[in-house]
């Protein structure tokens, strides 16, 4: 079968959303044809949509069918293979599961473009050579195979064209506007894994930006990651992931330092840069950054079934980052969820994740049980800890079936990790930039709040500051106003 050899995380990004089993998501993806036609000269804001736009579709889609020039179609080909080494090309497939690039698509298709900073998805071509803008392609590209996920599984279409400027999210503005030859400064990148994968591939296609760049994040790449990280291949597994991040940053303008450390042991050695750029897949994390005290700090997210990014400097009255993460209520730890999703009695949960300890044979049946699947279908965990467990079976890093499981986490689908990422670097962009600060939104905070549904026609979210936040605090600042007041 052409099913990714990550179909496991697939599964876990999907499944929950279409309500399928494992089984009857594989049936669908093996039955379904998606397709990408290009045209014979595309511009460089159509060959970036192109190259995104067939990174995403590998990590997803099993058969594609591809048209475009021979050159560019076997280039297509070659980084999908690298994604998925079982994909299959088709000749053709339906025009309402088609995106088209630089030409006019067969009926129903999605044409896709960008200039400038604006992205488009329209019913009918209309030709784009505006200014290069890597930004505006790859939020291009994460939207129109947004809209093929919405077409493939949810049998719902836009009921209109849909145009989105990156600059202040408004229809068209700075559809003309060049990218300057200017810099970003120092940036501590914190997290590289999906949103912040999308981030630098974007950054390394920007042809004129220039910037020092720290890249701090302690994990590798795994097999699974490939489900939605838009750096990463077959080959790349196992590899650092900030160490993959700078590979790809070579040839850009960016000067680069990858840093393997969690974000705690890197500020343990007295390290602080101005800005901090930060998508961790947690919420200590990001409190810990918005606590370190950044001149600037931008954060990009998902969420089960949303996305954004956010901009903040502590002292201009508006929500920090900790104000959006802010506590209301004690939720519920990650031995608590294991302990309801394994039916095990919440004082013996801890006992084993402390003691670093393997469900009982007992424990075990009843855990599967608990789940919905057959007795025997835990026992490669035998031998494992409840947290390795709890990781690959309830939060789908190993492929098995929960049928009917309500607490299975959902993984974010690759287009929307791809958007968050596109979205947070160009707010890096344009708050570095005074230029560009001066014709962005003044809003900190971008949502899309479900991706299940066409994109918003207002993406703004006014934020005020959480009562009981840090950024209210005389004390915290003081020290930022002291820390930066010569900078």
């Amino acid at each position: 079968m052409a099913l990714a050899p990550f179909f496991g995380r697939i599964y876990s990004a999907v499944g929950k959303h279409v309500s399928a089993t494992r089984d009857g998501l594989s049936k669908a993806l093996s039955a379904t044809r998606v397709g990408l036609i290009c045209g014979d000269h595309l511009s460089r804001n159509s060959q970036m949509i192109a190259e995104m736009s067939i990174n995403l579709a590998a990590r997803l889609y099993p058969i594609i069918a591809i048209t475009a020039s021979e050159p560019q179609r076997v280039r297509l080909q070659e980084i999908a293979r690298a994604i998925n080494p079982k994909i299959e090309f088709c000749d053709e497939s339906p025009g309402e599961l088609t995106v088209a690039v630089g030409i006019s698509g067969p009926p129903r298709s999605i044409n896709v473009s960008a200039s400038g900073w604006v992205a488009e998805l329209r019913s009918v071509f209309q030709a784009e050579e505006g200014p290069v803008n890597p930004y505006a392609a790859t939020a291009a590209a994460a939207l129109a195979w947004s809209e093929v996920f919405r077409r493939v599984f949810l049998q719902r279409s836009a009921d209109r064209d849909v145009s989105l400027s990156l600059l202040d999210f408004t229809e068209s503005s700075g559809k003309n506007l060049p990218l300057s030859a200017a810099s970003i400064g120092e940036v501590l990148f914190v997290g590289v894994g999906a949103v912040g994968n999308a981030a630098i591939w974007a950054m390394s296609r920007d042809e004129v930006t220039s910037g020092s760049l720290t890249l701090v994040d302690h994990e590798t790449v795994s097999l699974s990651n490939l489900q939605r990280y838009t750096l990463a291949e077959t080959s790349d597994v196992d590899e650092p992931k900030v160490v993959l991040a700078e590979r790809i940053l070579r040839s850009s303008h960016f000067s680069v330092k990858s840093i393997q450390s969690t974000l705690q042991g890197y500020v343990a050695n007295g390290h602080q840069l101005p800005t901090t750029c930060i998508s961790l897949d947690n919420v200590d994390g990001r409190r810990t950054g918005q606590a370190l005290l950044p001149r600037l700090l931008v954060n990009g997210w998902t969420g089960d079934g949303s996305l954004g990014a956010s901009w903040h400097a502590f002292d201009n009255g508006q929500a920090c980052l900790a104000c959006l993460y802010h506590p209301h209520g004690q939720g519920l730890s990650a031995v608590q969820q294991a302990a309801m999703a394994f039916g095990l009695k919440e004082e013996r949960a801890v006992q084993l994740w402390l003691t670093r300890s393997p469900l009982s044979g007992e424990e075990r049946r009843h855990a599967a049980k608990k789940l919905g699947v057959p007795p025997n279908a835990l026992v490669a965990w035998k031998d494992r800890p409840l947290a390795e467990l709890y990781t690959d079976v309830v939060c789908g890093a190993v492929p098995i079936d929960l049928p009917g499981v309500k607490n299975v986490e959902v993984v974010p689908l690759a287009h929307q990790s791809v958007l968050a990422g596109a979205l947070m670097a160009a707010e890096l962009l344009k708050r570095t930039q005074p230029a560009l600060s001066d014709l962005a939104q003044k809003e900190p905070l971008i949502s899309w709040d479900d991706v299940l549904q066409a994109p918003p026609k207002s993406w703004l979210r006014p934020r005020p500051r959480e009562l009981g936040c840090i950024c209210g605090d005389p004390v915290y600042q003081e020290v930022y106003r002291e820390r930066w007041r010569n900078v």
